[in-house]
């Protein structure tokens, strides 16, 4: 017994939508991925600085609370964890007022980088409010979230992803 095949036929004029090629003309220059990956470099520099300013400032509390202890108090694992975690909270912290209030970080303000929308406009609190979270995730795996930069196609992490901004280098 022989099986008759079924073929499907799918008229691509019906379904295909027409290529709009004059929408990259109306995009802003910062949103592609060319002008993303020239950044990468000062993007990764200014977030080492913010980085390095956090981290003196959280060994001052650091310093002040383990001076503080209490004779024979030992630091092990489970009060050094909630060290780690308190850094990486202020860390976040740290990004999401700066993005909130300057759409820049002190690192970015050295680098001359900035926080904008697709449109271009600084941060409103809703995309800066986005971007905080997005910093949380990308924070909480290892970093994995910033160091998605370099193998993303668009050269974002994924708080520009999460909050739909992008990196903007600022003109002198």
């Amino acid at each position: 017994m022989e099986r008759k095949q079924k073929r499907t036929i799918i008229a691509l004029d019906e379904y295909q939508p027409e290529l709009n090629f004059e929408e990259a003309e109306h995009s802003q220059p910062f949103s592609f991925p060319e002008y993303q990956r020239e950044l990468l470099w000062p993007r990764l520099a200014a977030g080492a600085a913010d980085l390095l300013i956090v981290a003196a400032i959280y060994s001052l509390f650091l310093l002040a609370t383990l001076t503080e202890m209490p004779q024979g108090a030992e630091l092990d694992r489970r009060i050094g964890g909630i060290y780690i975690a308190g850094f990486f909270l202020l860390v976040v912290i740290y990004f999401f007022l700066f993005m909130l209030s300057a759409s820049q970080t002190p690192g970015m303000k050295m680098w001359n980088l900035e926080v904008v929308t697709r449109d271009g406009a600084a941060l409103d609190l809703r995309s800066a409010g986005m971007r905080g979270f997005g910093y949380l995730i990308s924070f909480l795996p290892v970093m994995l979230g910033l160091l998605w930069a370099a193998i993303d196609p668009e050269h974002l992490t994924w708080a520009d992803k999460v909050s739909g901004t992008y990196i903007r280098k600022i003109s002198q």
